[in-house]
């Protein structure tokens, strides 16, 4: 892959001058060629995890801003799924039993992060929010990679005392997890916006069917982006 000494410095992190000692320097895995840098991306990867590195690919933040930009409710949550009778008699017990229902994910270690990210923000305040509603979600975004943002839906068996900030039990969680602030954000503000409906709040109450709760985000969402 070709880059100007600028661009490598951006994707990098770093100063141009930096680039160009540690070059000097061969302290890294890339030759200049008439003001370009060549290298391979595999091979550069490699050095900036060693090296305590991010390597941001040229225009990767421009595709994920778009990304994020389209990314629509009724979207994150198909991907996330929605799970009924979901089992626990504490806030600790209820979470470990919606994380082991994603989908998403492809190994334990991936669940193990996310229930110990959950916790940890739980312990800093309760993210039950009122009206038998709670949001969990890890206290820094959390980057899987190929898997992006999704809010797995999960409504409990029994509700559960989660601390709410109107004391009441918790009947159904929204697990949020995104891969990065400004998608958080995003799908924070749309879901809000969903949890002020009072009404939304009573077609809550009695688990809907699937297809017609995700038809009823869709209308919320095409109510939100309304002028």
């Amino acid at each position: 892959m070709r880059l100007q000494l600028k661009e490598m410095a951006a994707a990098l992190n770093i100063t141009p001058n930096t680039v160009e000692r540690w070059i000097r320097q061969g302290r890294i895995p890339v030759r200049i060629k008439e003001n370009t840098c060549i290298f391979s991306l595999p091979s550069l990867r490699k050095w900036a995890d060693a090296n305590n590195l991010t390597y941001t690919p040229p225009g990767a933040a421009v595709l994920m801003a778009l990304k994020e930009k389209a990314e629509n409710l009724h979207i994150a949550m198909a991907r996330g799924g929605v799970y009924y009778d979901i089992e626990g008699e504490s806030v600790a017990e209820v979470i470990r039993a919606g994380v082991n229902c994603i989908t998403c994910f492809d190994t334990q270690g991936q669940r193990q992060a996310l229930y110990d990210s959950l916790l940890a923000r739980e312990e800093l305040m309760s993210t039950g929010i009122g009206k038998g509603v709670a949001i969990p979600h890890p206290r820094t975004p959390l980057d899987y990679g190929e898997i992006p943002a999704f809010i797995s839906t999960c409504f409990l068996k029994n509700p559960v005392d989660y601390q709410a900030v109107d004391r009441l039990p918790v009947f159904v969680l929204f697990l949020l997890v995104c891969p990065s602030s400004k998608s958080h954000l995003h799908l924070l503000a749309r879901l809000s916006f969903c949890l002020r409906d009072e009404e939304f709040i009573q077609f809550l109450n009695q688990p809907p069917a699937s297809a017609a709760f995700f038809k009823k985000i869709e209308e919320l969402d095409q109510r939100f982006d309304a002028p």
